[in-house]
């Protein structure tokens, strides 16, 4: 192995990492966000009382099929 192999390795590794990484944060972003629209959502249609837990269900929920759905092609 040259050193231009353990270089184009490493560059590979880094881009992995930053990319993981900026693919989690993206995803917690969506989940907030989603979970803010349910909460917004419900108060409009007259369930001012959802629970938090149902709340947090559905959005996991519609963050699930959103990555289920973006991997079909």
């Amino acid at each position: 192995m040259g050193l231009g192999e353990a270089v184009q390795i490493g560059t590979m590794l880094t881009v992995t990492a930053i990319s993981s990484v900026l693919l989690i944060v993206l995803g917690v972003i969506y989940f907030a966000v989603s979970l803010v629209i349910i909460k917004v959502s419900a108060g409009l249609v007259g369930y001012s009382a959802v629970s938090a837990e149902t709340a947090v269900l559905s959005a996991a929920i519609l963050s699930a099929a959103s990555l289920v759905a973006s991997n079909r092609k």
